[in-house]
């Protein structure tokens, strides 16, 4: 009986959460890496967690304001100018980094260098 309330719960917790919009289970002070280590250590192990950028700087505080995507708007703390070009030169469908950008590294995916333009050598496309 334990383990049946355990899959029902399993499976219905990450519907829940999803059909409630931009929430996140109550975490009661958990930080993210006891749910999401593999993620995390990805994370830091890239450019913006060697700078010490934290997940809710991206995904913001769990119980408050969390996307589980962020969009460009989470961007432009930091990268303004990169994320302006963005807005200029992509479609709204296209505005995210994650067209290009891996999700957690954030390195450069191979097709984005052919695709877009934005990280060939020399910059942007003019």
């Amino acid at each position: 009986m334990k383990r049946f309330v355990l899959v029902l719960l399993m499976l219905v917790l990450p519907i829940s959460a999803y059909s409630a919009g931009k929430t996140h289970m109550k975490t009661d002070g958990q930080d993210c890496v006891e749910c999401h280590g593999n993620q995390e250590q990805v994370w830091l192990d890239g450019k913006h967690g060697l700078m010490n950028v934290k997940c809710v700087v991206c995904h913001g505080n769990p119980e408050q304001n969390f996307a589980p995507k962020p969009g460009l708007s989470r961007c432009r703390g930091c990268h303004a100018e990169k994320v302006a070009d963005v807005e200029k030169k992509l479609s709204a469908k296209e505005r995210t980094c994650f067209l290009c950008h891996d999700n957690h590294r954030v390195t450069v995916k191979d097709t984005a260098k052919v695709k877009s333009g934005f990280h060939q050598e020399g910059g942007a496309p003019k």
